[in-house]
Order: structure tokens, then C-alpha cells, then sequence
């Protein structure tokens, strides 16, 4: 920022509040504005559910809502059934979707500074995941929980599962991607641990959920399409970050 003084130009380096193309992280809930309210929607459903879905076309913000709207106000003690802790594991199906899950569930889960321990948690996690469509709770009741604690698997850009399914060359890639869903809708389904689903997804990859008929009943009973912003609301998102910059 340029500052003009009686002087001459004085030059201040203030924080640029604009993260860019990418998705907010959660650190930067504070520079997050023009969806206000939302995330209290997505959490609704959330905790009627257990499961939700949130949809929007491509660079729509359904990531950044998940981590400035809907994580913040987990970590800050949302109560559902009297506990208040939340444990969140964050994962992306990519080419491996049923290993990556594993290794996020061990990096959450474990606890564990020692990265070559954690490689043996998430080998021992992937074959538990790989054995039944109970696999996540299996997996949480080997670490256990705290009785005041909730999970969230977060499963971010969902649609990664349908291109592995595509696109890979594992002749098992579609019963994997199977599988994958069965645990999810598997651990959404029971009722012995507090373990919650929300994926995102973009809205254009809805079809390619027919397929599987529990996940588009899942979907059908709780989703969240992220609306258009109005006028006010990129008027927020421009002059609230600005503000909190110091601009």
C-alpha cells in the first residue's frame, strides 16, 4: 500500500488479504466474507444427518466454505449430543482414495510425531478400511475416542473418485470406488460412534452418483448447493478483507 504525506510517498507493508484461486485455509476464517449464514445451513443438516453433501459448480468457494465456515465452528465447541471436541479427518480421494483416507485417519487419529510409525498405522488402517464396509469405525475403535469427542470425515472434492474410476488402469478401480462410498454411508448409518460424513462435490459430477443408490438417497435427503453471491455479498468478500488488512 502507497500512503502520500506531506513528505512525499511513504510505502507500508501491509499483509495481502487475498489468497487467490486457492480454497481458504482454516486459518483464514478471518478474511472470509459474503457467505455469511451458510455455514449454519451446511450445519444443520450436518447434525440431523450426520451426512452432507455440499454442491456447487467449479470455483463456486465449497471448499473454503467447509474450512472458514463449518470447521471453525467445530473447533469452537458446536455441541450435538452433549460432546463438544471434534476430531477432523480431512481427505481427498485422488488416485488412491481408500489409502490416502487411511493415511489421513492415522495422521488425526495417531497422534504420532514419528513419521515412519505413522506409515505403519496407516498400512495397518488401510487394511482394516480394505476388509469390511465397516472399515472406519473398526479403525476408530482401534485408536479409540474420548467420550466428549465427535469425528467429521471430510471428504474434499469428491469427485476425484469418479476420474480415479475412469481413468485408472486397476482393472478393481471400480469396485474400490464402491467400497470407498460403502464406508462412508457405513459409518454414517450406525449409531455406537459419532462419526459424521460431509463431502464436496462439484455439481456437474451429480450424475455420476446414480450408480450407487445409497449415496444419491444420502444425497437426496441432505445437500447443500452453494448459492450464487449477490451484489452485497462480493462487496463483502472485497471490502472485509481489505479492512481486516488495514487497506
Amino acid at each position: 500500500m502507497v500512503t502520500l504525506t506531506k513528505k512525499g510517498v511513504v510505502t507500508n507493508n501491509l499483509l495481502n488479504p487475498f489468497p487467490g484461486l486457492r480454497p481458504f485455509h482454516t486459518s483464514e476464517a478471518h478474511l472470509f466474507f459474503g457467505r455469511e449464514g451458510q455455514s449454519e445451513e451446511v450445519l444443520t443438516n450436518l447434525s440431523q444427518n450426520k451426512f452432507v453433501a455440499v454442491l456447487g459448480a467449479s470455483g463456486t468457494g465449497k471448499s473454503s466454505l467447509i474450512y472458514c465456515g463449518l470447521l471453525p465452528t467445530l473447533y469452537g465447541g458446536f455441541l450435538h449430543n452433549g460432546k463438544s471436541k471434534w476430531k477432523i479427518v480431512i481427505t481427498r480421494p485422488g488416485l488412491n482414495p481408500i489409502g490416502n483416507l487411511a493415511e489421513s485417519i492415522s495422521q488425526v487419529m495417531g497422534n504420532n510425531a514419528d513419521v515412519a510409525n505413522q506409515k505403519t498405522d496407516a498400512f495397518i488402517d488401510q487394511a482394516l478400511l480394505r476388509r469390511s464396509s465397516a472399515g472406519i469405525q473398526n479403525v476408530i475403535k482401534q485408536y479409540g475416542i474420548n467420550n466428549d469427542e465427535n469425528i467429521l470425515i471430510l471428504v474434499d472434492q469428491f469427485e476425484e473418485l469418479f476420474r480415479y474410476q475412469y481413468s485408472s488402469k486397476d482393472s478393481t478401480s471400480i469396485n474400490q470406488s464402491e467400497h470407498f462410498v460403502n464406508l462412508l454411508l457405513s459409518a454414517v448409518k450406525q449409531s455406537e460412534l459419532p462419526i459424521y460424513v460431509v463431502i464436496t462435490m462439484r455439481s456437474d459430477f451429480i450424475g455420476d452418483c446414480s450408480p450407487y443408490q445409497g449415496l444419491t438417497k444420502a444425497i437426496n435427503d441432505s445437500h447443500y448447493l452453494i448459492p450464487r453471491m449477490t451484489r452485497e455479498d462480493f462487496r463483502k468478500a472485497i471490502t472485509g478483507p481489505v479492512a481486516v488488512g488495514g487497506g
